[in-house]
This record gives C-alpha cells, structure tokens and sequence, in this order.
C-alpha cells in the first residue's frame, strides 16, 4: 500500500513531523481530567485529607506548568518551575525545620546554576548546526549585573541564548533574516532584555512569566505586514524581570 502525504505537510527523516501544538493540547486534555477527577474524589470524600494537601495546591500547580514546559521543549523554564514547585510541596510531605524557608533563594541558585551547566555545550537555538557555523549566525550573549547594546549582522541568523541576570541587555537583530528554525532561548532573571527586529518578522512568544513579563511591543499594525517565510521563536523564562520585542531602536 503506498502512503501518499500532503505535499504542504513537513517531512522528518522519513517521517511526517508532528506539530507542538497537536501535543500541547493532548497534555491539556489529559491535565483537565486529571484535575476534574480529583475534584470529584474531593467532593465525594473519596480523597485524604493529606493527599488533597498534596495534589490540590498551588506548589503541585507550578510542577505541572514545568512539566508543561517541558513537553514544549521550554527546558530552562520547566525546570525553574519543577524546582520551586518541589521545594514548597516538600513542607506538605515532610517534617521539615522552621528555617527550611531561608534555603529558597540559595537553591534557587542552585537549580539556575545548574540548568546554564547543563546548557553549556548545547548549540544556541533548534536551527541545525554544523561544523562550519559562522559565530556571526548565532546569537549568545550574557549580561550579570549589567548590559550592553549590541547589533548582528547576518544573513543566515539561526537564534541563540539571551541570559540576563540583575542586568540587561539591548539586541538589535534589524539587520539579520532568520533561517528556518530559529530560535533564541532567553532566561530573565531579575533584569530585562529587549530585542529590536524588523516588522516583517513573525515572532512567536513562548516565555513563561513569573513575578515577570515579555511582551511584543510592535502592535497589531505589523499583522498586515508580517512575513509568513520570517518565522522567529522567542522562548524561555522571566523570573522577576520582563522582556520588550520592538522594532524601533
């Protein structure tokens, strides 16, 4: 039998590549079952009071969007998020002592610190890389307490890593056209970024928020004028601190 695909559907090693958001929504589906179920075993007493403590709460609620995160390959998020989840949940497992909550920023520390380890020797966006990657394609840049106004200049911009912690940083990408897959992975702590591109690029934002924000400041008068072929993926996390997309330097 031969198998026909869609000609507009893209292709993977053989395979016909499955859409993030096909799979966003089966997680969805899955997590409003599982919280409704829940509610229902509450409601009809069918549920602990200790396990309710657990699973109904606002830390259980953090580890969920993590996982969330992670399933959307957000990996630097989902892990931020799991690790404070984690944190406030394990009270409501264990007896732990009074000065348990003065550990929260240092571990916090800690779970950063070992996500940007773990990063390292990861090539900046989902763009393919080689070998003969030219540096002026990529984008990493690294602002702890301070900044800078940077501008690239490239033809084949593939994304990057914007980190920004107690600090912040100006990018200017107006003179670069994004390949396909690009991607610039950003992780806002305590500072801010923003990132100048051209009106014509289709910016999708995938930022998780906390105590933060990342907004796209172009306004909906660039919806006419977007490129469909100028697709650009900004994902990440903002933890007491935001981001700003614009087009004006």
């Amino acid at each position: 039998m031969n198998i026909i695909h869609d000609p507009n559907e893209p292709v993977f090693e053989g395979r016909v590549k499955r859409h993030h958001g096909s799979d966003s929504r089966v997680f969805l589906g899955v997590l409003f079952v599982a919280i409704g179920a829940l509610l229902i075993l509450e409601n009809l007493d069918l549920l602990s009071y200790d396990l309710s403590h657990i699973l109904i709460s606002w830390p259980m609620l953090l580890i969920v969007i993590g996982i969330f995160n992670l399933n959307r390959k957000a990996g630097s998020a989902g892990f931020i998020l799991i690790g404070i989840g984690t944190f406030f949940l394990l009270p409501r497992i264990f007896d732990v002592p009074d000065h348990f909550f003065r550990n929260f920023w240092p571990a916090i520390l800690v779970v950063i610190g070992i996500i940007f380890i773990l990063q390292w020797k990861r090539k900046p966006g989902l763009a393919p890389f080689s070998s003969t990657t030219d540096n002026r394609d990529i984008l990493d840049e690294t602002a702890i307490f301070g900044g800078r106004n940077m501008s690239l200049v490239s033809e084949q911009f593939k994304g990057g890593k914007i980190t920004s912690i107690f600090g912040g940083s100006k990018i200017n990408l107006l003179y670069c056209k994004p390949v396909d897959g690009c991607v610039i992975d950003v992780a806002t702590i305590f500072g801010g970024t923003k990132i100048i591109v051209p009106e014509n690029w289709n910016v999708k934002t995938e930022v998780v928020s906390i105590f933060g924000g990342f907004e796209d400041k172009r306004g909906n008068s660039v919806i006419s004028r977007v490129d469909q072929s100028k697709v650009v993926v900004i994902k990440g996390v903002a933890i007491f601190g935001g981001g700003e997309i614009t087009s004006m330097p």
